[in-house]
């Protein structure tokens, strides 16, 4: 599928081909309920329901899952009965306090005692960097990728957000171990990315970029190890270093 597409542009005062990244909208349904209408990248749509659920909680494994149909307007998501129950917990967090009240009502805590070693982390960025080709062409996408062990996961998406959802999803689908791997982004992460890992077990995530305060906060309430700034041989660690292991 198309990720990309090439337009005419002034360069410099002449006229030349420029390649662009490429969006589409979709709504995503569980259970005949709109959660979400979201602007992604094409391609990795069911992984991306898949991830978007285990991430927010509305299931708590793969196998909740019934059935994930995708057409050009909408992904719809058939859950068993568990959905409602975080569905109406997701209503209420959401409306109040969102992502602090749910870390402490649904206990989200990263078990996971994995370590780490610097010159892997480095080295998987660089990875990253390298095979992220849409981002090369168009510099319109972030990437994300999941390492574990020897499996090597990548995405690139024009939304950081659905980056992450679709690393998860595609990692759940192939029954990756989560408490024994950890998450590269190109981009920012806020404390609702954070989330979305530490929910399903990831124990640490590095970006290439900033942190945000609220990803840091929800780090260190989950117990998550959060990097940031992955350039060259650099990084700064900003929760729960002891993971990493130089």
């Amino acid at each position: 599928m198309e990720k990309s597409i090439k337009v005419r542009a002034l360069k410099d005062g002449e006229e030349a081909w420029d390649e662009v990244a490429l969006e589409r909208d979709l709504r995503l349904v569980i259970n005949g309920k709109v959660i979400a209408s979201v602007k992604l990248s094409p391609g990795h749509e069911h992984e991306f329901a898949l991830g978007y659920c285990l991430g927010e909680g509305f299931v708590k494994s793969v196998s909740a899952i019934r059935s994930i149909e995708v057409d050009y307007a909408e992904i719809r998501v058939l859950a068993d009965e568990s959905f409602l129950e975080a569905y109406e917990r997701y209503i209420s967090s959401e409306c109040l306090t969102g992502w602090r009240s749910r870390i402490k009502e649904e206990g989200i805590k990263v078990a996971s005692e994995a370590k780490f070693s610097a010159g892997e982390i480095f080295e998987n960025m660089r990875r990253m960097q390298e095979q992220s080709e849409v981002w090369r062409r168009t510099g319109g996408v972030h990437s994300a990728a999941l390492v574990s062990g020897d499996a090597f996961l990548l995405v690139e998406d024009v939304s950081r957000h659905v980056a992450i959802d679709k690393i998860i999803g595609l990692a759940a689908e192939r029954g990756i171990d989560f408490e024994h791997s950890y998450i590269l982004t190109s981009g920012r992460m806020p404390g609702d990315m954070v989330i979305k890992a530490a929910r399903v077990g990831v124990p640490l995530i590095a970006s290439r970029t900033a942190p945000i305060f609220s990803g840091i906060l929800a780090a260190e309430r989950t117990g998550l190890t959060l990097i940031g700034f992955v350039r060259g041989k650099r990084m700064n660690i900003y929760t729960h270093a002891w993971r990493v292991v130089r």
